[in-house]
Parts: structure tokens; C-alpha cells; sequence
């Protein structure tokens, strides 16, 4: 079976602290707080074998966990309260989302991995454990298939299936693993529909 993995992820912030790359006085640090993640059988039009949600604790610099911000609960729907009964440290949530990707590949809608990895994993002092050549950008997959520039840099993640008229009405934007299912919803529809095939994601 030909594998790869469709995540998407959510991370701290506050009402404009991403139009400012998180450069703020008062910003937080742009630490991953949810990882969603899909595994997906190319062979079978992209269905959806296996599918995780992992959250992780927002520890800061100091080690510290971060507060979330109000704008940041009423956005993704995570709460203190959550993390605290859930979340668990970055290095163990990366190990999980390793071992769950069974060697596939990980895709994401731009570059997540270089939160998720590249500026949480150096914040917390930890070597990734997933090289970077393990990632793909999935803009550069729908822009083949005809999603013109202009769409791609309009649409989230989490618009995706709608985009495509895909059932989305059960899944929740800036849920990571409801994202996470949008995407993998959109490409299941250009494989049936004979726009993509294992080739493009090297399988």
C-alpha cells in the first residue's frame, strides 16, 4: 500500500499576532499546540486508513506553559483546561506522530512542519526527530491539478473540501484534525476524478 500523511496544525497566538510573524511585545511564541494528522491509502483514491489528534503542551523558553489567549480559544476551540488533561510534551507528541505516519511521507497545506518542528523543536532545545526531507507542500500539488494562485493564497486548509464541493459540513476550521480531513477529502476527490496519482507524491 502506498502511504502518505495529511497533517495540519494549530499554534499559540493572538488577534494579529500572525500579520506580525508573532514579532509582537507581547506575542507568544508560535509553539505547536495541536497536531491533526490523517493517514492515507493512495492505491485506494486517497481513503483515509488511520487519522490521530495529539495535543501538546505550550511550554515556553523558560519551560513554562503559556496561558491561551481568549482570541486563541475562540478561534480553535482548545482551551487550558483541555491541554492540561491532554496535552502532552513536544517530544513525545512528535515520536507519536512518527511512529503513527508508519514511515509515509507528511504532507501539509504550506510548510507546518517548520513550526511544528523547525521553531517549536528549537525553542524547546530538541533535535527533530523527522528529517525535513520527509515533507511536502500540498499547494504545489493543487496549483498542478489547475487551483489557480490567486484560490491557493485564499483558501485555508479547512476550506479546502468546500472549495472542491466535497462534504465538509461536519468539520470545523482550525480544528487540526478536522483540517487535516478537508485536505485529504480534496485530494481523494482530484484522484477519483483522475487529477492525480501515486506519482505525485513519489509513491
Amino acid at each position: 500500500m502506498s502511504k502518505i500523511v495529511v497533517f495540519d496544525c494549530e499554534y499559540l497566538t493572538k488577534e494579529g499576532a500572525m500579520g506580525r510573524l508573532w514579532s509582537g511585545h507581547d506575542d507568544p511564541d508560535p509553539m505547536v499546540v495541536q497536531i491533526g494528522a490523517v493517514l492515507l491509502d493512495l492505491d485506494d483514491e486517497a481513503r483515509i486508513v488511520d487519522e490521530t489528534k495529539i495535543y501538546v503542551k505550550p511550554e515556553g523558553r523558560d519551560g513554562a506553559l503559556y496561558l491561551l489567549d481568549p482570541y486563541f480559544i475562540e478561534l480553535t476551540g482548545i482551551s487550558d483546561e483541555v491541554l492540561a488533561t491532554d496535552a502532552v510534551d513536544l517530544g513525545e507528541a512528535l515520536h507519536r506522530l512518527d511512529d503513527f505516519s508508519q514511515g509515509a511521507d507528511f504532507w501539509s497545506w504550506g510548510k507546518d512542519e517548520l513550526l511544528a518542528l523547525g521553531v517549536s523543536c528549537f525553542l524547546r532545545g530538541l533535535v527533530p526527530p523527522i528529517g525535513a526531507r520527509r515533507f511536502g507542500n500540498l499547494k504545489s500539488v493543487f496549483l498542478r491539478t489547475g487551483m489557480t494562485e490567486t484560490h491557493i493564497k485564499a483558501t485555508n486548509s479547512g476550506q479546502l473540501a468546500g472549495y472542491y464541493g466535497v462534504d465538509s459540513a461536519a468539520l470545523s476550521e482550525h480544528d487540526a484534525l478536522d483540517d487535516a480531513r478537508s485536505l485529504a477529502r480534496a485530494l481523494g476527490h482530484l484522484m477519483e476524478k483522475g487529477h492525480l496519482s501515486n506519482d505525485t507524491f513519489g509513491s
